[in-house]
């Protein structure tokens, strides 16, 4: 096998979310680094680099989706809870005085 970056993880994600598609919960990438002759050091490190990029920016799209995804069900979950005014914090605070 050649050398190469590689990427995996499996998402746990609330059951009510709504499964995106395109990008699967659990993945394994691998980005196979350029030049893999070790005896060029600078020739590997720049193919490692590339090989890193490369990973960071697909990792990076993948895992924007599941956030935006999660993210819009956690904010339609905050939407339905009724938050209090300051009023009624007032009033709870009188209440426990007497």
């Amino acid at each position: 096998m050649a050398p190469a970056v590689i990427v995996a993880y499996e998402l746990n994600v609330p059951e009510d979310t709504p499964l995106p598609s395109n990008v699967p919960a659990n993945r394994y990438q691998d980005f196979p680094i350029a030049d893999a002759d070790t005896s060029n050091q600078k020739a590997y490190y720049a193919g490692l680099r590339a090989a890193v990029l490369k990973a960071k920016s697909a990792l990076g799209e993948q895992l924007t989706v599941w956030r935006d995804t999660v993210g819009k069900l956690e904010d339609n979950k905050e939407a339905k809870i009724p938050k209090k005014s300051e009023d009624d914090d007032e009033e709870e605070e009188v209440d426990e005085e007497e």
